[in-house]
Formats: structure tokens, C-alpha cells, sequence
């Protein structure tokens, strides 16, 4: 036993070794640098606060006045009007219209996610790309467009914070360590140099190429370059009015101030920080502490980030998410205007993960002590205690589940969805957190509004996490653990408070709740980076379809037959005598059948199969197995579940005589005389009918409202009809009905395919088809006849019955108005068949009901 415990522990070091060398390090090297910025600007700022107390900034931000709210409202609204006047002059310049409507779509949304997401000119050209698309705007017009903008944006910048170190050269010389006479210098360079590149314009935009690695560039006109620099200048104008609203009894005046916003925003930009978040807050506070109060100035800057881009970024959303106004819709198609709502599962991406960083700092900071005084009357002191706690890493989880809302999976809606009620409802027991239940409450109403986006069936979790975004968790954590340090900056650490438990015991609390964050974040990205790869399902190759199908000539079972569809994977014996037949979804690999070839080979292909699915984290299914391989299933640790009964038909003893047939020769005599009569399509002959046989199948999905399935359904292909002979039935000359019926090379079984008919045949046409089928291969010498599984039939409840067995005996006595379950073993069972259970094995009877679902998914043509 110490041997084999100790090989196991050898293996797991020698996977956990492999796991580490397949990293992609090189990829890490970006998102790494960006840790290590972050962790400077900690740093910096943990410096610069050394003079600010987190309850005083907390009393100026809920002490700002109504009107100062309205007034960054309203310069808010004029930042945006400029961005979008920006973006109509950069589309004359690239010769390119667009719709009113699209215009203040694109101009706005893609400004605000560009302000949020960082990289403005690529996440913003993104957006753009999208929406203006849709009229007809190239992505190369849109790259000339985002071009134009940037550096007409830079040119208003720099224009403005020359002008103001000329007004007023005291401010930033003292932020730039520069004496005034040199700055002045240089901001009258700056002004020479941005006149002349005005003056080197002409009155038509000339695009320059140079042999140079093939590089060209746009000359703007004139004209064009004025109103983009003077819109420009607006919209910093706008933009820092609204921070300026939020900054009472600054000792600065407003052209000055505008000179060092301007500066800091250029800087900003090109840190390619989010928003500029860490460097724009760090050279604000640095350069106006002496002018502004510390307190008041962080008050400021929060509420600026929340109006200037926070609010943008919810109202895009909104927007994107009522996309399909009249207004749109009467100017562009409807395909067209399809193509911009794509865009609003980014928009939600970026909410949610915004709001996931602020349930983790919530937590980690104290609710006001008002609200907790009037908490301790409502709710029991558990109940606040867990809720912060829960609330924390609940705000964890949306961090990862965002990803899965850019990917439009339905799974990542339906989970943020419960997130964000449930932590709604803990927002108000931690703290009567109004503010934060308010955005949860949007966030909740744009996922309701957004939910048609979000169609994806696909594992939530199955793809790994890329460096960035792992590292994008870690660094939410960082910050959210320096507030915190900030927030009780006067609260002397001890090991007590980890255990004292009491409403006014708000560090504690806070340092639970911390501490269970940063764990659950740890441990979810480590399973995240050290677990198998999911592994996705491939098309077999044409060598391995060639391969399957001489196998399957050569053997008894004509069900192995479903294996020449194409829509499964194989997996081959050693010695490629053998193989199974699977497909994936989500985390379920499914063989469907018992394994196809001599039987002494069987042991080893179940036993490869199911570790193969272990190897890649997943469950090991087998799908409509057979009595008399339950053994091997048994001895490879499987749990057994009964699916339902095979129809097999032995057509030895198959023929119309007695009272037991009396039914099927009614049956036979109507349909003859209604005119039905029936002709074999050998498997040569098949593709001059398809168009005949194509015309019946196209009528009975449609006449059902049904699509084709597969995995193990027969669907309807030319390549899979071409490999089968087909019965099919004329009525009075007309083709109405066919089934395909597979055998192999042994003439032993058959198995019914594809079987379809028209709606208005004869009412006896499938007992007919069905009869005439049996009797044509018995004539030619076949012994048995499957009529397929009737799913669930024989699941007869008994003391003793497993929980698997009892839930497929409910099924079948109340599924009856989903399903026909019990009328499917009626119409077989007029045959006189003998009835073969079929079974499931899988790992585990709690396995086998997400199995299950995954196998209608399979069955419903979706893999992963």
C-alpha cells in the first residue's frame, strides 16, 4: 500500500512539473509589468496619504452638494457632445457617413468603454468598427478615424497645458521640478510647433505613403484639423469642469487648474492604465495638495470617476441594450442593426467586473456607524458578520464570471444574475449600502434588457483564464487591500481581531472578509492555471472514418452504423481493430454504444476512454451499453443506469399469421389500398433519389418544427444515405415515406436509420413501411431487426430501486405531455419484438443527471 500511495503522489508531481512547463511565460509578460506598476503606484499613493484620513474623505464625498452633482452632470454631457462632434469631423476626414443615430451610438460608447478599459484607441476603434460597420464604414476608415482622433486629442493637451503654463507658471513648474523661464520656453515651443503643424496642412486631406516598411499616413485638411483641436479643447474642458465642480474653495484658479488636469491626463493616456486610474490620481493629488484640502481632493476625485466614467458607461450600456429603436431600425436593416447589440456583452463585461471590485472594496472598508446603530435593531449580528463576508466573495466570483458574459454564454448570465440579487440583498444587511444596492439594481435591470445576447451553450468555465485577467483580479485585490490598510490606518493590529465579533468591531469584520477574497481568488485561478486541459471535440480524419467503417463491415451490430455520420470522434485499439465512438459537452465525454469490434479488446478501449476524460478533468460516459457488458463497465468503478428497452425483432419467426397480427395486417391491407406500394433503393442507386428523398425529410422537420438531430439520432446527409439501402413507399405513384436501414457485411442485424414521411400520407404508412421492411429482410436471410430504444420503458419502481431508477420510473409514468414515451412503445410493440434493456454508465448516479442533459445537448448537434 505505501508503494502504490507513493507512485500516486510521484504521478501527481510529475503531471504538476508537465502542467508548469506548458505555461506560455511570454504571455505573462505584459500583465506582469502591469502588477508591477500598480504596485509602485501603491506605493506612491501610500506616501502621498499619509496627511488624509479615510472617514474625513468619507464625510466631504456624502457632504458634496446637490447643485455641485448637477453641475459635473452638465459638463459631463458637454465632454460628450465634443467626443461626438469629434467623431463626425474624423469621419469626413476619412470620406465616410454615418446615421445620426449610429453616430452618437458609436462616438459615445466607444469613449466611454475606452475610458474604462484602458487602451482607448484600440477598445474605443473596436467599438467603432462595430457599430459604424454597420453603415458600411471599412476598418481601415475606422483605424484613420481613431488616428485622427488621438492625436488631435494629444494636440488639444498639449495646446491647453502650454497655455496655461504660460498663464501661470507657478503650479506646474512646481509639478515638474522646472524652473519657470525654461518651462515657459518650452510651453512656446510646444504652441510653435502645434501652429505648424496646422500650417502644414492643406485644404484637402493627402494620404503619404513611404517605401519604409510600407507605412501611410494621413495630412488632414486644414480645416478639419482646426475643428478637431478646437472640439478637442472642449471636450478636456468639459471633462476637467466636472472635476472641478467637486473641488470647493480651491486655492487655484480654473486655467490653471486645467493646465495640471491636462497634463495628468496626457500622462495618463500614456501609461495605458484604465481610465489613467493610479497615475492621474497620484500627479493630481501631487500637484494641487497645497491648493486643495487632501480629504476633499480624493472626495473629488472619486465622484469625478463615478460621473465622468462610471455613468457613461452604464448609460452606453443601456443604450446597446435598446438598440433596436425605430429610429435605428428605419434607417439601417434589420441584419445590419444586428451587428451593433453584439458589442453589449462587452459593455456588460465591464460592468460587472466594475461592480465585482466594488463589492471586494466594500467589504473590505467600514460601513458608517449611523447605519450600523440603526442595523443592530433589524438583523441578528450572524447575519451582518457573514453577509460582508459572503458579500466579498461573491464580488470575487463576478471578476471571473464576467469573462463568461463577454463570451455571450447563457450560464455566465444566468449565475451573474443570481450573483447580483443575492448581493443586493446582502448590500443592505452589511450596511444599508443604498449607493451600492443602486448599482447592483442596474446591473440586475441591463442583464434583464441584455438577455437575448446572451445564446451560448457552452461550459462556463471550460476555457482557461488568460495571464491578463487573472492578473487584473489580483491587482482589484491589491487595491482593495491598500484601502482597506487605509480605512483603519489608526487601528493597531492584533491577533484578537480576528476573533472578536460585535457591530461596532468594523475592522474586523473587514479583515474576515479580506482575507476569505483573497483565498477564494487564490485558490479558484490556481485550479484555474494547474487543471487539465478541457479538450474539445474533433471531426475524425478520413484515414480514421476509412478505418471505423471496415470495422464495422466485418462485425454482427448494424447500429455501429451511426458511426458513419461524421459526427462523432474516434478512439482506436492499439492494434486499430477496435474503437468507440464519442462526442463532448462540457465536462461529459460520451461513447455512444459499447465498443465496435472483437470483443477481447473491449476492457482496454473502456478503460483508455475513461482515462482519457479523467486526463482533461472531465466525467467518462457510455451510452446505450448493452446487458451483457455490464461487467467491464462494473470493473472500471462505473455506476449503472437503466435508459429504457431496444425493440429487436427476430425475423426467423417474424410473419402475419395469427390473432397477435391481426392489427399489422389491417394495417397492410388499408395501406395497399389507399395505393401504397414499396421499393428498395439499393446503396449505389441512393444518390439519384436524394433530391426525392431530401424533398420528404425537408417536409417532416418542417411540418414538426423540428431541426436534424444527431450524436445518436440518425439525422438526414447525403454522405450518411449514400452509405445505406433505403426503403421508400409511393402512394399512388407519389413518395411519401423511406426509412434507411443499416446492416453490415454479416447480414446479421439491421437497424432502422433515418425514417421521415409526408403529413398528409396515408394514415397506415409507417405500419406498412415497417412490415414490408421486416419482410425484405428476412427474405434475405437477416436474423434480427432493431426498431430503437424506447426510452425509459421497463422502469418499474421496487423498494430497492437506486434514485436514478425510481426518477426514470416518474419519468416515464408523468413525462407523457413532453414526451410520448409510453405511445413509442405501443407502436413498437405491435411488432411482437423481444424488449433488451439498455443502459448508461457513468461515474457517479450524480454525474449521470448533468450526463444526461449534456447528451441532449449532444443529441441536439452542440459540442465543445
Amino acid at each position: 500500500m505505501p508503494g502504490r500511495y507513493g507512485d500516486r503522489s510521484l504521478k501527481t508531481m510529475v503531471a504538476f512539473c508537465a502542467r508548469l512547463r506548458r505555461i506560455d511565460y511570454k504571455r505573462w509578460a505584459s500583465p506582469a509589468l502591469a502588477l508591477a506598476i500598480c504596485i509602485l503606484l501603491l506605493f506612491a499613493l501610500q506616501e502621498i496619504s499619509q496627511t488624509i484620513n479615510y472617514h474625513s474623505v468619507s464625510l466631504r464625498l456624502f457632504d458634496i452638494a446637490p447643485h455641485r452633482w448637477i453641475a459635473a452632470l452638465a459638463a459631463t454631457a458637454l465632454s460628450f457632445v465634443a467626443l461626438v462632434a469629434r467623431d463626425e469631423i474624423g469621419l469626413r476626414h476619412v470620406a465616410a457617413k454615418v446615421p445620426r443615430a449610429l453616430l452618437w451610438i458609436g462616438a459615445t460608447a466607444a469613449s466611454a468603454l475606452g475610458n474604462i478599459a484602458g487602451f482607448g484607441a484600440l477598445t474605443g476603434g473596436a467599438v467603432r468598427c462595430r457599430v459604424y460597420g454597420a453603415a458600411d464604414v471599412t476598418p481601415s476608415q475606422v483605424g484613420r478615424l481613431t488616428v485622427f482622433t488621438s492625436v488631435s486629442l494629444i494636440m488639444a493637451l498639449l495646446l491647453i497645458g502650454a497655455s496655461g503654463a504660460l498663464w501661470d507658471t507657478s503650479l506646474l513648474a512646481t509639478m515638474m521640478h522646472i524652473a519657470p523661464g525654461p518651462l515657459r520656453m518650452i510651453s512656446a515651443i510646444v504652441l510653435i510647433a502645434l501652429a505648424a503643424a496646422v500650417a502644414c496642412c492643406d485644404t484637402q486631406t493627402k494620404r503619404i505613403e513611404t517605401r519604409w516598411r510600407r507605412i501611410a499616413f494621413d495630412i488632414p485638411a486644414r480645416a478639419d484639423l482646426l475643428a478637431q483641436i478646437i472640439f478637442g479643447v472642449v471636450d478636456v474642458l468639459g471633462a476637467g469642469a466636472a472635476l472641478w465642480a467637486f473641488l470647493p474653495g480651491a486655492h487655484v484658479s480654473f486655467v490653471s487648474f486645467l493646465a495640471v488636469y491636462s497634463i495628468s491626463l496626457l500622462l495618463g493616456i500614456l501609461g495605458h492604465t484604465p481610465g489613467g486610474v493610479g497615475v492621474f490620481e497620484s500627479i493630481m493629488v501631487f500637484a494641487l495638495r497645497g491648493d486643495v484640502t487632501g480629504p476633499s481632493l480624493v472626495a473629488a476625485l472619486v465622484a469625478y470617476r463615478a460621473v465622468y466614467f462610471g455613468l457613461p458607461l452604464v448609460l452606453s450600456a443601456a443604450v446597446l441594450a435598446c438598440y433596436e429603436g425605430r429610429a435605428l431600425r428605419a434607417r439601417l436593416p434589420l441584419s445590419r442593426v444586428a451587428r451593433i447589440g453584439r458589442i453589449a456583452p462587452l459593455f456588460l463585461c465591464l460592468i460587472t467586473f466594475v461592480t465585482g471590485s466594488m463589492l471586494i472594496v466594500s467589504s473590505a472598508t467600514p460601513a458608517l456607524a449611523h447605519r450600523l446603530a440603526q442595523l443592530r435593531e433589524l438583523v441578528p449580528l450572524w447575519a451582518l458578520e457573514s453577509s460582508q463576508l459572503v458579500s466579498g466573495v461573491l464580488g470575487v466570483l463576478l471578476l471571473f464570471v464576467a469573462r463568461g458574459l463577454l463570451r455571450r454564454l447563457d450560464a455566465a448570465w444566468w449565475v451573474t444574475v443570481a450573483l447580483t440579487a443575492l448581493s443586493l440583498v446582502l448590500s443592505v444587511i452589511k450596511g444599508l449600502a443604498f449607493v451600492e444596492a443602486g448599482v447592483l439594481a442596474t446591473l440586475l435591470v441591463l442583464l434583464i434588457v441584455t438577455r437575448r445576447h446572451f445564446n451560448r451553450r457552452a461550459a462556463l468555465f471550460a476555457e482557461p483564464f488568460t495571464a491578463g485577467w487573472l492578473i487584473s483580479v489580483a491587482i482589484v485585490l491589491m487595491c482593495a487591500a491598500w484601502v482597506m490598510f487605509f480605512a483603519y490606518r489608526n487601528v493597531p493590529y492584533q491577533n484578537d481581531l480576528w476573533w472578536e465579533f460585535a457591530f461596532d468591531e468594523r475592522a474586523s469584520r473587514s479583515l474576515r472578509a479580506m482575507l476569505a477574497s483573497g483565498l477564494f481568488a487564490t485558490v479558484f485561478s490556481l485550479w484555474q492555471l494547474l487543471r487539465p486541459a478541457a479538450g474539445r471535440f474533433v471531426h475524425p480524419s478520413s484515414k480514421d472514418l476509412t478505418d471505423a467503417v471496415q470495422i464495422i463491415r466485418v462485425q454482427e451490430r448494424s447500429d455501429a452504423g451511426l458511426a458513419m455520420m461524421g459526427d462523432k470522434s474516434f478512439l482506436f485499439s492499439d492494434s486499430r481493430q477496435a474503437f468507440l465512438m464519442y462526442a463532448k459537452h462540457g465536462r461529459t465525454w460520451a461513447a455512444l454504444h459499447d465498443p465496435v469490434g472483437p470483443r477481447c479488446e473491449w476492457d482496454e478501449l473502456i478503460r483508455k476512454f475513461v482515462m482519457l476524460a479523467h486526463s482533461h478533468g472531465g466525467r467518462a460516459a457510455f451510452y446505450q451499453v448493452r446487458a451483457d457488458s455490464l461487467p467491464l463497465y462494473l470493473d472500471s468503478g462505473l455506476t449503472l443506469m437503466k435508459l429504457g428497452e431496444e425493440a429487436r425483432l427476430a425475423l426467423d419467426g417474424f410473419d402475419l399469421n395469427g390473432p397477435k397480427r391481426a392489427a399489422l395486417r389491417y394495417s397492410l391491407r388499408r395501406a395497399e389500398r389507399d395505393g401504397c406500394t414499396v421499393e428498395v433503393i439499393d446503396e449505389a442507386a441512393v444518390p439519384e433519389h436524394l433530391d426525392i428523398l431530401r424533398g420528404i425529410s425537408d417536409s417532416w422537420l418542417k411540418s414538426r418544427e423540428a431541426r436534424e438531430k444527431s450524436f445518436s439520432v440518425a439525422a438526414f446527409s447525403a454522405a450518411y444515405l449514400a452509405a445505406q439501402s433505403v426503403m421508400l413507399v409511393r402512394e399512388n405513384g407519389v413518395p411519401v415515406a423511406f426509412t434507411t436501414f443499416m446492416t453490415t457485411d454479416l447480414n446479421v442485424e439491421a437497424t432502422v436509420g433515418v425514417m421521415r414521411h409526408l403529413s398528409d400520407a396515408s394514415p397506415y404508412v409507417m405500419d406498412y413501411l415497417f412490415v414490408q421492411l421486416a419482410l425484405h429482410l428476412k427474405s434475405n436471410g437477416c436474423r434480427y431487426l432493431s426498431l430503437g430504444v424506447a426510452p425509459f420503458a421497463g422502469m418499474q419502481p421496487t423498494p430497492l430501486s437506486s434514485p436514478l431508477h425510481r426518477l426514470g420510473s416518474m419519468v416515464w409514468r408523468f413525462g407523457g405531455r413532453f414526451y410520448n414515451f409510453q405511445g413509442l412503445r405501443a407502436f413498437k410493440g405491435k411488432f411482437q419484438p423481444r424488449w433488451e434493456p439498455r443502459y448508461l454508465a457513468v461515474s457517479g448516479w450524480a454525474s449521470a443527471l448533468v450526463t444526461l442533459v449534456d447528451l441532449s445537448i449532444l443529441a441536439g448537434g452542440r459540442r465543445s
